[in-house]
């Protein structure tokens, strides 16, 4: 077994939804942080501004986190269970389908997840590096890191897709790195230019998202 499907088999998780599930208070803790940061960045929100968001206590928000960074972390989690969750649905639906239909749905189901939940992936993309930068204690830095292992875990879940239609004719031979990242980075552009409407349906983010995975693919996949 190939380092590339192991990877496979372990992510995305079925756990995924249980561990998504939080206290309503540490939902509403995490929610506001996710919100701020995204709209103020990570260095000007203060922990009394995610109180007064939820209308609670700067003690209320330390009895269930224990720094800033404890949040941010958290909202980091959220974020990743949200796109395993998603992963889930993908895999689950195109089993036993050729590997290029099942890198269509998992591609879609992440572009798709980018316009649901965008203030998570935007507080991913824009704080994770900046976060790395900080001088951090050991368990944080571990945890970071763990975190970090959930995004390539995504990553080598695309990537065994892309080796996996090589070899049944349905993926064109390109260097199998390089169009795996060249895939991500077309999805996780989304957050770039997408902004959600009042009026747009899920339809509607369904239909954007099939359409930009069909434009990334098209000189992918076999004809």
């Amino acid at each position: 077994m190939t380092t590339s499907t192991q990877e496979h088999t372990r992510y995305p998780r079925a756990s995924a939804t249980e561990l998504l599930r939080l206290s309503p208070t540490r939902l509403k803790i995490v929610d506001a942080a996710a919100e701020a940061f995204m709209e103020r960045g990570y260095d000007s929100t203060s922990i009394d501004e995610i109180a007064e968001r939820i209308g609670a206590t700067k003690g209320a928000v330390y009895y269930n986190y224990r720094s800033k960074f404890d949040i941010f972390l958290a909202v980091y989690e959220r974020g990743m269970l949200l796109l395993e969750e998603r992963m889930v649905g993908a895999m689950a639906s195109t089993s036993g389908l050729r590997a290029a239909d099942r890198l269509r749905a998992v591609s879609v189901g992440h572009a798709e997840n980018i316009m649901r939940h965008l203030k998570w992936h935007l507080v991913i993309q824009h704080g994770v590096e900046q976060r790395r930068q900080m001088a951090l204690k050991e368990g944080d830095r571990a945890r970071l890191a763990a975190l970090d292992a959930t995004r390539e875990r995504h990553e080598a879940l695309v990537r065994s897709l892309i080796e996996e239609g090589q070899v049944d004719g349905s993926i064109r031979p390109f260097p199998a790195r390089l169009a795996t990242r060249t895939l991500i980075g077309g999805i996780v552009g989304i957050a770039i230019w997408y902004r959600p409407r009042e009026e747009q349906s899920e339809d509607d983010r369904l239909a954007i998202a099939e359409q930009v995975v069909e434009m990334l693919l098209t000189g992918l996949l076999s004809t």
